[in-house]
């Protein structure tokens, strides 16, 4: 099975959406191929939409109902470990994959013998599937993800810092995925996916990898976001991150990047969990954007005085304070 890709989409109660990746994925025109789908549904309602799918020829799906539900980064370990093809796509329920993309990615694979990774451009679409075109190239910006960087290279841990390989759409050997592995929600916090592209480059730095200069998959953006809320998105990783010690001078300004990304975000969080200590050591970190403004620096201010107050209203006036500028 050399040549088998599979794509692995973990689900759980969606099937509108799944329907939607599912046929993104059917349309892919590389062969042979094969679709994994882990459910964690309590009922059989997606079970019924995958049954009454008919793949075209060259392609197979694999479907698994979870009972009892396993939890979603269970279901991710159980993709990767299921996975049949020696290279795999990762993507998730409600986002899709663009026409020929497997093709172009596992083409890249051929540039190099030891190529781990090959991605491209993301789309950002709105709930209804209707392309964010300044949204999607503000993203790609952000991230790197641009004509200069096309092609081959080795420094994947660069590119990991920057945000360049993306939570889903990727192309990745399944051997290096496996090795890597998901770490829990308790060890790295809601951003396991940085985490994952990271720690790929510590273990495989020197291998090769590709950036495929077309947009390869489009991610759907809800109204609201669970990084508004959740008490630990970034600060663990935050606090890893900054521990890293052997990097290269190219490794280190990608991750004064990050840090600088992660910081407000990791500010909120510590202060609001009473740990100002951390939330004050962030603050006057040299990898704090200090250069965002004066409200964002009152904002910052408040947070370490009266947190519950500060953010209660930062979130009354909608303005997303916690992000970089």
């Amino acid at each position: 099975m050399d040549d088998l890709i599979t794509i692995c989409i973990p689900t759980h109660r969606r099937p509108s959406m799944l329907l939607h990746c599912l046929h993104s994925c059917l349309v892919q025109d590389y062969r042979p191929l094969e679709i994994d789908i882990s459910d964690n549904s309590p009922d059989d309602t997606t079970g019924a939409l995958v049954a009454s799918v008919a793949p075209p020829e060259g392609v197979a799906i694999r479907y698994w109902r979870n009972a009892p539900a396993i939890g979603p980064i269970d279901n991710q370990r159980k993709l990767f470990a299921a996975v049949r093809g020696h290279r795999f796509v990762y993507m998730n329920d409600d986002d899709v994959l663009l026409p020929g993309a497997v093709r172009a990615m596992a083409e890249a694979f051929a540039l190099a013998p030891d190529v781990v990774i090959t991605y491209g451009r993301e789309q950002i679409i709105n709930p209804a599937g209707e392309l964010l075109p300044e949204a999607s190239r503000r993203a790609n910006a952000e991230c790197g993800r641009v004509a200069a960087w096309a092609g081959l290279h080795r420094d994947l841990l660069v590119a990991a810092f920057r945000g360049q390989i993306s939570h889903i759409g990727f192309l990745v050997q399944t051997a290096a995925a496996r090795a890597v592995g998901i770490r829990d929600r308790a060890e790295v916090g809601l951003a396991g996916d940085t985490d994952f592209a990271i720690r790929l480059g510590q273990a495989y730095r020197g291998a090769a990898y590709v950036f495929v200069d077309r947009a390869i998959f489009a991610t759907r953006r809800a109204s609201a976001s669970l990084s508004q809320t959740a008490p630990d998105v970034g600060w663990k990783l935050y606090q890893e991150v900054a521990g890293m010690a052997g990097l290269s001078a190219e490794e280190a300004g990608a991750r004064d990047q990050l840090l600088r990304k992660l910081a407000p975000l990791t500010l909120r969080e510590h202060s609001l969990a009473g740990r100002r200590r951390e939330a004050l050591r962030v603050l006057l970190s040299p990898t704090y954007p200090h250069d965002r403004g004066l409200v964002r620096s009152a904002y910052a201010a408040g947070l370490l005085a009266v947190p519950r107050l500060a953010y209660a209203l930062r979130r009354l006036a909608g303005d997303p304070l916690d992000q970089a500028g």
